[in-house]
């Protein structure tokens, strides 16, 4: 009834009836009826559904349902038993139901889609590659009907598998296909951390105030909001999404609360549209409650003929409208559609998607960056059709090969490439990879497709940039040793790399993915696989800018806003591009994240700037926009400045993500984050090959000093462990289920400890040694001493003799004086005795005289006292 309320504009109008016979009025809603039947319940049908519902419709047209029909599509039987009227205006036979539209002219007429095609312009030679969308079947349709939808204020959700170009068509018609003077976009994501509070703070502030509590767009506007992966939020723990209720809330009233006072908001001039994907892989079912206000329109996969349509159209607008490529070029269009097809398709069915695999998820992004890829090659660099070929080979391995986990998946697809380029593309895969066969066995096997390696950085004087392919692995080591050392010089955290070929590789695919445009990388990988240096250098070797955030304890949401805007308003100030590193473990928040998928998807994140900022933004952008060429230019309006402020950080700002796929985190952020996976390109680190392992120990080892043969020794010592050890961590793992990492850390920490035991002991035996010299020396030392002394011992025995002769004369001397001496001696002793005697007669006198005198002493001292008291006479 939607779509029939949208085709009653001509019926509106009395005087257009009055004109009208009542034949053509019938005529006209019979075919509005049965166009809105289609594009309604039909609409909501797959591929294979929507054959089954053009038989059912066109039996129901000529007469009522069989018995048969109704059997085979277990169909309940009712009102349609009854003859069917014929329709004034018969229902072409030719093709289904969907290939045609009702034209109200006369008594009306169905006219087949296809024939809006023919008006279809071509591919401008200006236009980028991203920005392309050819016209087919389904974008005339599906353009159509959000027209007719959009116009009447009817809500729409467009519902289909990543990669059929939802999100695209509905940008590309809001931005560039409606009045823009009228209509004015808002652009929402929705993922698994989005709250009804964001959602609603989004869309408020884009509104302006009317009157009390009733908001919308300026007067004379209409807001179209467009909700993007609307079925994404997580469910709360009653099973509701509450960013999808409060979508519910506001189609069901009209209004919903304020989140400060809770008064009554009014919504006015303000629709909306959504788009999803089905159900599964992080994505929930949304509540019909909810869909029941939608005209539901399901785009489905290509088929065969559009896919074709489509990359063939691109494909030759690059060989002949962009670049005059030779005509056996031009030639190859078809080979290269179809084997991109073919492994396309062979991919979804044997690289399917499990716990330890979830990232194996592939669509049509994937088949575009293939085509994107082999849109690089320029003539100058074309030597022959053999060089377009081995780049699809190159481009195929970089966008399927890059990602796959295990040995068997790599094999798998190596074989299933060979089989195309030999079916497909005519050719030889030996002849075609000739020089890559280094054994001369003639057959090139997996390990030489990885000196197979295209780049634009091959030139050391940067004077050739184009996409070229590389023929000389040790040339190009040379001239990315030049850019590390130039980085080391510039930068104040320089940085020593061993730029063996396992890291040459992984620099050329990170140049890839930042020289194509609006292209992301996930980089995937344990620690110290190199990840963020190689990701620095590749940068540096662009010439773009580099941006990382520093994480502290303190470090939370608002410190990382602020950083984003820093970043956003650096990478959109000039010409010059930027590269956004953000690694899994500065992730402190999941909300982090949740920016970082609006950043993938829409090249903002909501709400980040403040009014005051965003006019900063504008006038910075209004002066930039004055200097493009004038068919460039905007209107100048506040909102489509900001839009182009988007547009350039989505041009010019690359986002590389590198995380680990240790434990269930990576998992359960790429199904909580789809962006992670649709909008990256996956370059997934394996464990480092033999010949990495070898030139990481050379280098470390060399400036120790040691014969080359130990060296040798050591390095393959180095060597075995780590590979016994990833061994035995596999054994490990099949037996007990548990999981022991063996990371290019571990074994960069095996040569440091090693190094480490090395130079301890060397330096405990060098003390020892020391020690032992010394001991050496001083026993050397005294045995000179002693024989400097006996030889002077010697020297002076004569005078020995002599002295000793002196002595016993001496000696017999001394003895005759020595008699003598006795008998003096005997003499003194008695005159000693004698004396002896006279003092202790004369101590005795002297003892009885103080006796004596002690006793006249008081006498005397009382008489001279007697004294003292007479007095004279007068």
């Amino acid at each position: 009834m939607n779509l029939m309320d949208c085709m009653m504009d001509e019926l509106a109008n009395e005087a257009k009836i009055k004109a009208m016979t009542d034949r053509d009025i019938f005529s006209w809603l019979e075919g509005m009826f049965i166009f809105s039947l289609i594009w309604s319940i039909g609409a909501s049908c797959k591929e294979d559904d929507r054959l089954r519902f053009d038989l059912i419709v066109r039996e129901l047209l000529t007469g009522p349902l069989s018995d048969e029909t109704r059997d085979k599509y277990k169909l309940l039987s009712g009102v349609e038993r009854i003859p069917a009227k014929i329709l004034t205006v018969p229902f072409p036979e030719e093709g289904t139901v969907y290939e045609y539209r009702f034209i109200k002219e006369g008594e009306g007429r169905w006219e087949p889609w296809v024939e809006a095609l023919k008006s279809a312009p071509p591919i401008s030679k200006d236009m980028l590659f991203n920005e392309i969308i050819v016209p087919t079947l389904d974008t005339i349709r599906y353009f159509a009907l959000m027209e007719l939808l959009t116009m009447h204020q009817k809500p729409s959700i467009f519902v289909g598998p990543t990669g059929t170009g939802k999100s695209v068509y509905i940008i590309d018609f809001l931005l560039n296909r409606v009045n823009k003077e009228v209509y004015k976009p808002l652009l929402i994501n929705f993922s698994a951390q989005t709250t009804a509070a964001q959602t609603q703070n989004i869309i408020m502030s884009k509104l302006d105030k009317r009157r009390k509590k009733v908001f919308g767009p300026p007067l004379g506007k209409k807001m179209v909001v467009f909700v993007d992966d609307v079925n994404m939020p997580a469910r709360e723990v009653y099973g509701a999404q509450p960013p999808v209720e409060l979508l519910r809330q506001w189609l069901d009233h009209r209004n919903w609360y304020d989140l400060k006072d809770c008064s009554i908001i009014k919504l006015v001039d303000t629709q909306i549209i959504c788009a999803m994907g089905p159900p599964g892989g992080g994505r929930n079912p949304v509540t019909p409650r909810f869909l029941r206000h939608f005209n539901t329109i399901t785009i489905n996969e290509f088929d065969d003929a559009s896919m074709y349509t489509i990359f063939s159209r691109i494909l030759d607008w690059h060989l002949t409208t962009c670049y005059n490529f030779p005509p056996d070029c031009v030639e190859l269009t078809e080979q290269v559609i179809n084997s991109t097809m073919t492994v396309y398709k062979e991919a979804m069915e044997n690289l399917l998607p499990t716990p330890t695999k979830s990232h194996y998820l592939f669509n049509l992004r994937d088949f575009s960056r293939v085509i994107q890829g082999v849109c690089l090659s320029r003539p100058e660099t074309t030597e022959s059709t053999g060089v377009i070929k081995r780049l699809w080979v190159h481009e195929v391995l970089r966008v399927y090969y890059d990602r796959l986990v295990d040995k068997a998946d790599r094999s798998w697809l190596v074989r299933c490439i060979q089989r195309v380029v030999e079916k497909d593309m005519k050719e030889d895969f030996g002849e075609l990879f000739q020089r890559l066969d280094f054994n001369y066995d003639g057959v090139v096997e997996e390990d030489d497709l990885r000196s197979l390696m295209f780049c634009d950085f091959h030139d050391i004087k940067k004077e050739d940039t184009n996409y070229r392919e590389v023929f000389g692995v040790d040339e190009l080591r040379t001239v990315v040793e030049s850019h590390l050392e130039e980085y080391n010089n510039m930068s104040k955290k320089p940085m020593q790399l061993v730029l063996f070929r396992f890291a040459i590789e992984h620099v050329c695919r990170i140049s890839r993915i930042l020289k194509q445009p609006r292209s992301h990388a996930l980089l995937v990988g344990v620690g110290g696989s190199g990840r963020q240096s190689l990701t620095r250098l590749a940068a540096h070797m662009a010439d773009y800018t580099p941006f990382q955030v520093e994480i502290s304890k303190s470090y939370g949401t608002n410190e990382w806003h602020e950083d984003l805007k820093v970043i956003l308003r650096r990478s959109t100030e000039g010409e010059m591009q930027g590269v956004f590193l953000f690694t899994d473990t500065q992730i402190k928040r999941e909300s982090f994240l949740e920016d970082i998928n609006n950043l993938l998807n829409a090249g903002e994140v909501p709400n980040l700037f403040a009014v005051d900022e965003k006019q900063e933004i504008c006038e910075k952008m209004r002066q930039i926009d004055r200097q493009r060429d004038k068919t460039k230019q905007t209107d100048g309006s506040p909102i489509a400045l900001f839009n182009m402020f988007i547009d350039r950080c989505r041009d010019q700002l690359h986002i590389v993500l590198a995380m680990s796929p240790i434990g269930d985190a990576f998992r359960n952020r790429l199904r909580k984050f789809p962006a992670l996976v649709n909008c990256c390109t996956i370059d997934w680190f394996q464990s480092w090959p033999s010949d990495a392992l070898q030139a990481v120990a050379t280098r470390s080892l060399e400036d120790i000093e040691m014969s080359e043969e130990t060296r040798n020794g050591c390095i393959d010592m180095c060597k075995k462990f780590h590979t016994t050890t990833i061994t035995l961590s596999e054994n490990f793992y099949n037996e007990l289920q548990r999981h022991n990492y063996v990371t290019p850390t571990s074994y960069l920490e095996l040569i440091s400890t090693f190094k480490s035991l090395l130079e301890n002991n060397r330096t405990q035996v060098m003390k020892m040694k020391k020690r032992y010299e010394v001991g050496l020396e001083k026993l050397d030392s005294a045995a000179s001493q002693v024989a400097i002394m006996q030889i002077e011992l010697e020297a002076l025995q004569p005078q020995l003799k002599i002295a000793s002769k002196q002595v016993d004369e001496m000696m017999l001397v001394i003895e005759k004086e020595s008699l003598e001496v006795t008998k003096t001696e005997k003499i003194v002793k008695a005159d000693e005795a004698v004396a002896n005697e006279q003092a202790l007669a004369a101590k005795a006198i002297k003892d009885e005289c103080d006796a004596d005198l002690a006793e006249a002493l008081p006498i005397l001292e009382s008489a001279l006292a007697a004294l003292d008291t007479l007095t004279p006479q007068v």
